[in-house]
Parts: C-alpha cells; sequence; structure tokens
C-alpha cells in the first residue's frame, strides 16, 4: 500500500509540476463557465481544425474563439446535464483513451512469449514433417453429382494431366481451366501448408510429391486436383519467423492484449483500479507529450456534445413535425423547385392481371409509410412474385430512367428480365405540396435555427470571457 501512495503522489507532483509551468508558458486564452482553457489547448484545436486540406472558409483566430465559446459551452450543458455519467458515454470515452494509451502499455516479452507459444503448437502439430508449396488445377464436382457428370469430369482430369505429361505449361492450363478462382492469378499457387491444413486427400497426395513433380487426378470432397509440388522444407527456427508472427499476431489484436496484461499486473502490484491505472499513465505520458493532453479532452468533449446534440437540436428537428412544417411555411420561396418533380412508383409486371392488380393498389398506398411493402407480399405477391415495385420516389428529370421514359417522354427506359409490362403511378407536380416534400433541407434549416438559439440560451446562463491580450499570442509566442 505504501508503494500505491507513492506511486499516485509521484503521478499528483507531476501533474502540479505541469500546472506550475503553465501558468508561465501556457496562459489562460478565455474562461468557460468557471473554466479556464489554456493558450496551448486553444491553438491545438485552432491549428488542427483550420490546418485540414480542402477547407472552403479559413477562420480568424478571433472567429474561432467564439466558435471554441460555443462548443465549450454545449460541453458544460451536457455536463449539467449529466450526461458523463451515460454508460454509454463512459464506455465509448474509455475505449478512445485506452487507445492512445496502449502504445505506451505495450510490454515487447508478452508478445514473444505469445509468439514463442504459437511458433511451438505448429511445430509440434508437424510433427517433423516439411511444410509443402504447391500449385494446383481444380476441377469442381459436387458430390452428390450424377455417373455421367463424375465420369466426364474425371476424363477432363485424366486429359489434362495427360497434356502437362507432354510438355504442357502448368500456369497456363491453371488460367484456362481451375476454378479456384483464389488461386488463378498466382498461377495456381497456394500457400506453404502442413499438415492437417488442406483435404485429407490432397495432403496424402501431396506429401508424395518430389519438388517439379506433378500428381495423377487426385479426388476430394470438392473436385479433382492436379497438384504440383514447387518446393519441400522443414520449418525455420524461431528467430528467423519472429517478424512474420508478430506481423500475424498484430492483426489478431496482440497489442491490446499485451496492454491489458500490463494493466492487469499493474492493478495486482498496486492495489488499484484500472481506471487509476490508466489515469496515472495519462498523467505521466501529457509531461513528456502535453498533445496527448489535449486529445484525450477532445475526445471527451466530442463524445458529450454528440450526446448533447442529439437530444437539443437532432433529435428535435427530426421528430417536430409543426416546426418542420413552420419552417416550410416562413419562406417556401426558399425551397422552390426550378424543375418539376415525379412523386410515386414505378412498377414492373408479368402480365396484364397483374398490372391491374398493382395499379389499383398503389393508387391507395401511403407514400410516406412502408406498410405497403408488405401489404403488397401479403396480397398480390402472396404465392409469387407477380410485380416488382420501386420507389416512392420524388425525382426531376434525368434521376430515374423508368421515369424519365414514362413521365418526362425522354430516354431509353427500363426494363426489367421477366417483367415486360412498366408503368407508373402518381403524379407530375410543379412545386413541394408541403414540407415533406423537400424534407432534408427543411429539416437542416430547423436545425440551424435550434442550434442558433440553444447557443444564445447558453451564452446567457453561462458566464464566458475571452482574454484578447493572450489571444493575440496565439501561434505567435
Amino acid at each position: 500500500m505504501q508503494y500505491r501512495r507513492i506511486f499516485f503522489t509521484l503521478a499528483a507532483m507531476l501533474c502540479a509540476a505541469a500546472a506550475i509551468a503553465q501558468t508561465v508558458d501556457n496562459p489562460v486564452v478565455m474562461t468557460v463557465a468557471g473554466k479556464d482553457i489554456t493558450r496551448a489547448e486553444f491553438e491545438y484545436s485552432y491549428n488542427k481544425n483550420t490546418d485540414v486540406e480542402g477547407v472552403v472558409e479559413q477562420k480568424s483566430v478571433s472567429e474561432y474563439a467564439e466558435m471554441f465559446v460555443n462548443y465549450k459551452l454545449k460541453v458544460t450543458a451536457a455536463e449539467r446535464l449529466r450526461k458523463d455519467t451515460l454508460s454509454s458515454f463512459q464506455r465509448e470515452f474509455r475505449q478512445c483513451r485506452d487507445m492512445q494509451l496502449t502504445p505506451y502499455l505495450f510490454v515487447m516479452t508478452f508478445v514473444d512469449s505469445v509468439g514463442r507459444s504459437v511458433y511451438q503448437q505448429t511445430v509440434e502439430r508437424i510433427g517433423g514433417k516439411d511444410l509443402l508449396l504447391c500449385r494446383h488445377i481444380l476441377l469442381p464436382l459436387k458430390q452428390n453429382a450424377d455417373e455421367a457428370t463424375k465420369t466426364a469430369v474425371a476424363a477432363r482430369a485424366d486429359s489434362l494431366y495427360t497434356a502437362l505429361q507432354g510438355g504442357a505449361n502448368f500456369e497456363e492450363l491453371v488460367t484456362q481451366y481451375s476454378a479456384d478462382y483464389g488461386t488463378v492469378k498466382q498461377g495456381g499457387q497456394l500457400p506453404w501448408m502442413g499438415p492437417g491444413m488442406v483435404f485429407k486427400e490432397f495432403e496424402d497426395a501431396a506429401y508424395q510429391l518430389s519438388p517439379t513433380e506433378i500428381s495423377k487426378p487426385v479426388l476430394s470432397p470438392v473436385g479433382y486436383h492436379i497438384i504440383r509440388m514447387d518446393a519441400r522444407k522443414q520449418m525455420e527456427p524461431y528467430e528467423e519467423l519472429r517478424e512474420d508472427i508478430f506481423a500475424a499476431l498484430k492483426q489478431q489484436g496482440i497489442e491490446g492484449a499485451a496492454a491489458q496484461s500490463m494493466i492487469n499486473r499493474l492493478m495486482r502490484e498496486r492495489q488499484c483500479t484500472r481506471e487509476e491505472v490508466m489515469d496515472s499513465v495519462l498523467a505521466v505520458r501529457v509531461k513528456a507529450d502535453p498533445n496527448l493532453q489535449y486529445l484525450v479532452q477532445e475526445y471527451y468533449d466530442g463524445l458529450l456534445l454528440y450526446e448533447v446534440a442529439k437530444e437539443e437540436v437532432w433529435d428535435k428537428a427530426a421528430n417536430d413535425e409543426k416546426g418542420l412544417a413552420a419552417v416550410y411555411a416562413a419562406d417556401k420561396k426558399k425551397y422552390a423547385w426550378a424543375q418539376p418533380r415525379f412523386k410515386g412508383f414505378v412498377y414492373f409486371a408479368k402480365d396484364k392481371a397483374a398490372e391491374k392488380r398493382v395499379k389499383a393498389f398503389l393508387k391507395k398506398a401511403d407514400n410516406e409509410s412502408e406498410e405497403w411493402r408488405s401489404q403488397l407480399k401479403a396480397t398480390i405477391n402472396k404465392d409469387s412474385t407477380v410485380v416488382v415495385v420501386m420507389g416512392p420516389y420524388l425525382v426531376k428529370q434525368g434521376e430515374n430512367k423508368a421515369v424519365d421514359k414514362l413521365v418526362f417522354g425522354t430516354g431509353e427506359g427500363r426494363t426489367l428480365k421477366d417483367y415486360p409490362l412498366t408503368g407508373v403511378v402518381g403524379k407530375k407536380i410543379k412545386q413541394p405540396s408541403s414540407y415533406r416534400d423537400v424534407k432534408a433541407i427543411v429539416q437542416e434549416d430547423y436545425q440551424n435555427q435550434l442550434e442558433t438559439a440553444w447557443v444564445e440560451q447558453l451564452r446567457k446562463q453561462f458566464p464566458h470571457t475571452i482574454y484578447q491580450g493572450v489571444l493575440g499570442t496565439v501561434n505567435k509566442h
């Protein structure tokens, strides 16, 4: 326990030392809702977000400072609503933070021990046999094939083997005849293999071959194989394969497992929680790389901002039908179309009777609901699919081939195999009939209105100050 106290006292001293240095070399550039924001944190965010390739509008430091205040006010609102206590938030934040700290907890001795274990298991599985490097030509044959098919495939395999014995090029025959499409471009080349890695019939035949030797056709559960042995070797010592084994383990997440092993060891040794371990690692690493602190803070703020914005803006705008209608009604000219649209369905029918039924059905279908799909299947397409319906659409000329032909009288239209009759049910409209016809644009505008009002309310609710003298030194000290 004494060791644990010493360890966490050291971490606290490092944080305190960083705070003292901060007041001298890293002054406070703004205060938002009682929290000080240092110049370094602001610079980190400003430089990261205004130095992105393709940004249309570069913000000045002063403009960005106002945006940053708004950003921090939203985070404050999320904290006051206790969004940081949500299990979903805590889980995601820990994952983001730990992803950044994993490299500092990675211990190579752990990976090496796992690598040696994998190597030893492989050696035991091989049992002293060679590793084989083979090519093959596969002629597929289903196990339930009739006798005529079996005879034909066997004869083709024999003829290919005869051709190879006569000097035919193996890789050329692979390209022409092999059905193992994953290896065709490699001339039928398979990875190095050992016992238990392929069909027993294939393995038994392959181990009888010498380098450059070609087998007679071998029947396995998937068909006939003609195998060429390219090389044989004994498995190399661990030291020669070490890097390849590490690369394979890395793809399987060994770094995370190694870090977790170290975390578990520290928890045992220091008798502390996982969070205490990660906090102490972060405190020590921040001393060497201050930007790590700001990156973790960015994850924290960003996840909180998502939680609160979803509740205060996005969900409200998506679900407030009256609000959306009001936004649309306030400026219908803004949402007017320069070209008419077709609003409705496109159908493809097998015969006249099916066409008559689907037209009557679609005239009563609700464009705003998805229930018509299940109703169509339960009625017209109950026993078999006699009609295919696409839509509902709201498209202008040039956006749908079938609509172009059937509604706007242009283009070649669209056909569907086995469904010779094509038509539309709906109407051509010159302008939106309600906000629903332009909902995506209206919803975006409503979101902007809600966010603007929200930020204004937050600016009144929480005190905030930008220290212009310090702001003037951003990127100039």
